[in-house]
């Protein structure tokens, strides 16, 4: 056993002397199915054992998007500057509607007789003042288009509107000059506060009690309605036009309550009279407006820019005839002009019919037809627009229905080729 033991040492130490004299040599043995010393230069042999093959990379199989052809893109065209034609005539719809909702809250004024306070008349109506756009109430442009505020539209739309009487008369700067509109400002009404009470102040510090001027009707004009009247001011916003031309109707409601409440209050009948037989008009605003002078109508001009760009306009009736109403509107019709810009196919120029015959409790349109009119390609697209929201628009080229976009109450779009039908 020792025997055996010494010998295997030999050996061991025989190889490690070995490869270790070569090592100081350089040496380097014939390249073959065995792995070179790490000294030797020359390339690796393998050794013969066997590596699992490797799966060859397969190729990704690219499904084909469909090609949006040339009348599908016209078609998606349409219906999008629909929405954004939409959107600018709700804005300028709620934004007339603002109008009418001051006027409900001074008529409401009427309807609190048991409180009897000038102040619930003018305290109600700065309430809705946030919803009031700043065009409304800043000074008139001169060509009478109230521009929206940025933002308040779609994207690359620029729209504006102006607003006409009874008489058909544009809302301008020169309109108020000529008619000499002096009005009591809506700031003056309401004192820009939020309880809205500059006009029942400015009415109550001028009534003192025993006062005996006021047993007489020139002791009321001189004391009360002159004095009021000196607030009075050059019209310069829409806001001043309106409040003038319903300026009888707000005046005839406050009158209302200062007198009901004078008798709650158990004045002598000599005042009440003096009341009476005072000069209790034109106090608000002058001169004294005529029904004509309502506003009755608004004229929207919406200027596109970008890859559709062009201007279409539209007009639409409405009524604001009494305090406490809201603006009735009617059908609501338009033309304009429009370039569609595409990189591929080119620049399409469209002549733009539209009638808008449907709409929902608060006058936004909901339903109409538009017809999109390129007599330079002999592109005719004509759509339907439905009050659920839905709309269908139908492709023609050269008097041929080539194709038809359905638009959905979700807003989905699925495109119908119809060329080889």
């Amino acid at each position: 056993m020792k025997n055996s033991l010494k010998i295997f040492l030999i050996l061991l130490g025989s190889i490690i002397l070995l490869v270790a004299v070569m090592a100081v040599l350089d040496f380097c043995p014939p390249q073959g199915p065995w792995p070179m010393p790490p000294w030797c230069p020359g390339d690796e042999v393998s050794l013969p054992v066997s590596e699992p093959e490797s799966e060859p990379e397969s190729e990704e199989e690219t499904v084909p998007v469909a090609e949006i052809t040339e009348n599908e893109i016209l078609a998606r065209v349409a219906i999008g500057l629909v929405q954004d034609l939409t959107t600018v005539n709700t804005y300028f719809n709620d934004a007339t509607n603002s109008i009418g909702e001051v006027q409900a809250s001074v008529g409401a004024g009427n309807a609190l007789a048991e409180n009897l306070s000038v102040g619930k008349i003018a305290s109600l109506a700065i309430q809705l003042r946030g919803g009031i756009p700043e065009g409304f109430l800043g000074p008139l442009p001169d060509s009478g288009f109230i521009p929206a505020p940025p933002g308040a539209c779609a994207v690359g739309a620029s729209p504006s509107a102006s607003f006409l009487n009874e008489a058909g008369d544009k809302i301008t700067p020169d309109l108020l000059d000529d008619k000499g509109i002096q009005v009591i400002s809506f700031e003056d009404l309401t004192g820009g506060d939020i309880q809205g009470k500059q006009l029942e102040n400015t009415i109550t510090s001028l009534i003192t009690p025993n006062d005996m001027d006021l047993a007489t009707p020139e002791g009321w004009n001189t004391k009360v309605w002159d004095v009021i009247a000196e607030k009075q001011q050059p019209a310069e916003s829409l806001m001043d036009y309106h409040l003038w031309s319903v300026s009888d109707q707000i005046e005839e409601v406050i009158e209302e309550s200062m007198r009901a409440r004078m008798e709650s209050m158990g004045l002598p009948a000599q005042v009440l009279n003096a009341f009476d037989n005072s000069q209790k008009s034109g106090w608000f605003a002058g001169p004294t407006p005529t029904e004509m002078d309502r506003l009755a109508g608004m004229e929207i001009e919406a200027i596109f820019s970008g890859k559709t760009e062009g201007t279409i306009y539209e007009r639409r009736e409405f009524s604001l005839q009494r305090l406490g109403e809201m603006p009735q509107f009617g059908p609501m019709s338009g033309e304009g002009s429009v370039i569609y810009h595409d990189p591929d196919y080119g620049d399409y120029p469209f002549e733009l019919d539209i009638e808008w015959t449907e709409w929902d409790e608060l006058g936004r349109v909901t339903a109409g037809e538009i017809e999109f009119d390129d007599q330079e390609h002999g592109v005719l697209i004509e759509m339907e627009i439905r009050s659920d929201g839905s709309r269908t628009a139908l492709v023609y080229r050269n008097g041929e229905l080539v194709g038809q976009v359905e638009g959905d109450t979700t807003g989905m779009i699925t495109y119908q080729d119809l060329a080889d039908q």
